[in-house]
């Protein structure tokens, strides 16, 4: 008859338990392990690894991380896990102090649908017989053992670690609508045809950059000097575009790199401030002015892809953090079903495009200072720096044009062979900018058309 908790195990299954428990008894996460090996729960394992232990003998010595005899529960002292739909009661006894993430792992509960409530260690003494038990097993069974007693109890600290959760119920239904409107959205995505373009023996690229266009801003030519809103922006954008791809019609180049390089929208929330707090003249309603958006931007790759293959990066921008996130996760889905577009929105605000022996980097412009920008290239992507032989740093956010070559004399940045080109942006000047005094810098986006070897020429488009 099997005792209360515990459940049918073969001779083969209870070897191969104790095999694996003698290879893995230092490691914490033991249990996870042996119960993955043995395809049962952590729990059934470890109450079973101590049925196993008392049918050698009765009073035997225990395997050392389990819990040993109290003064408190002298027969049969435990673990115990509580569950329930809201939360999860457990209360651990062990010869070390347990973290919260190692008992979390233990019981495997997932962190992001629990929250800790509370986490409580007491410490008592235990006892245990001073005795050495050596066994000898065939097949599964005991043939033979010799047991070594002092006839002396041992005392031996213990450290009680009482856990409680909470189940995250808003984080855990907004994740899940989340994945669930990504996985909707990619399922009903619209399909593309795989276009077969001209292959082209030299090989290049060409570079389509329009930072800072501050989608959404509202100015006064009364006020600024000039009307901005939505609707020009967009016909600024597409105009400007046209321009920019007529030069692909002489070149053909084999892929165009499209990076929206940064406060692409000029608020990141309802509350129509910037990500850092600062307060903006927003045209109209969030909602319209992100759908808006999202829609220019399709625009924009649709009439790149009819060029060429498209390889798009999303990169956060000072006034945009979480908003240009939140587009490139929309652009990736819309994008799903098309062969000929690449969607890069990663979360990190530094990114690095190698074409040939050609290095490109990416970044806003607003955090990093210009002379660091080479090392940290050369810090973050060494196996690309080491191949490459032309590199460029591409950044926005000033609004104004300016290059600058780092050479062999830069010594304190070690940032040789590198142009740092700070871009222009198509956004014009804001009631705060004009009141500063920051005007007359010329609004435009350029391009850049590259070969595996380095530039082979610049182009700049205004707007009219």
């Amino acid at each position: 008859m099997l005792r209360k908790g515990e459940t049918k195990w073969t001779v083969e299954e209870e070897q191969k338990l104790a095999n694996l428990y003698s290879s893995l008894h230092s490691d914490p996460r033991k249990w996870k392990t042996i119960a993955s090996e043995l395809n049962r729960s952590s729990e059934s394992c470890r109450m079973h690894w101590r049925f196993y232990n008392r049918k050698q003998e009765d009073g035997a010595e225990t395997c050392r991380d389990e819990p040993l005899e109290t003064e408190n529960d002298p027969v049969n002292f435990s673990s115990k896990a509580e569950y329930s739909d809201n939360g999860i009661h457990i209360v651990q006894a062990s010869h070390r102090v347990m973290s919260q993430e190692e008992l979390m792992e233990a019981y495997d509960i997932d962190p992001t649908k629990w929250r800790v409530e509370k986490y409580i260690i007491r410490t008592s003494e235990g006892y245990r017989k001073d005795r050495k038990v050596s066994w000898h097993v065939i097949d599964g069974q005991v043939v033979s053992g010799d047991v070594e007693d002092s006839g002396k109890m041992l005392i031996v600290p213990l450290y009680h670690m009482e856990l409680r959760l909470v189940r995250l119920f808003e984080e855990e239904k907004a994740s899940n609508a989340i994945a669930e409107m990504l996985q909707d959205a990619k399922k009903f995505s619209p399909v593309y045809p795989k276009i077969e373009y001209i292959s082209h023996k030299d090989k290049m690229l060409y570079e389509i950059d329009m930072p800072d266009i501050h989608f959404g801003r509202l100015t006064w030519h009364e006020e600024s000097g000039e009307d901005y809103d939505i609707k020009i922006a967009d016909a600024c954008v597409s105009g400007v575009l046209e321009k920019l791809l007529s030069h692909v019609k002489n070149y053909s180049p084999s892929k165009i790199l499209l990076p929206i390089n940064g406060d692409y929208f000029n608020v990141d929330n309802k509350m129509n401030v910037t990500s850092h707090g600062t307060p903006q003249n927003e045209d109209t309603r969030y909602q319209k002015t992100f759908r808006k958006g999202r829609e220019l931007l399709v625009k924009v790759i649709d009439s790149c892809c009819v060029y060429a293959p498209v390889d798009v990066l999303i990169i956060k921008g000072n006034h945009d953090e979480e908003k240009s996130f939140y587009v490139g996760d929309a652009l990736e889905c819309w994008y799903h079903n098309n062969p000929n577009v690449k969607i890069d929105n990663g979360a990190m605000s530094r990114k690095y495009y190698s074409y040939g022996r050609l290095l490109l980097g990416f970044t806003h412009g607003y955090h990093e200072k210009l002379d660091k920008l080479p090392l940290i290239m050369a810090m973050e992507v060494p196996d690309l720096w080491g191949k490459s032989s032309y590199r460029e740093i591409h950044t926005g956010d000033k609004h104004y044009k300016r290059d600058r070559l780092f050479s062999i004399d830069d010594l304190a940045t070690e940032g040789t062979g590198v142009v740092v080109r700070i871009l222009r942006s198509l956004a014009p000047t804001d009631a705060w900018t004009f009141n500063k005094g920051l005007v007359g810098a010329l609004r435009a986006a350029e391009a850049f058309l590259w070969s595996e070897d380095g530039l082979i020429a610049q182009f700049t488009a205004t707007p009219k």
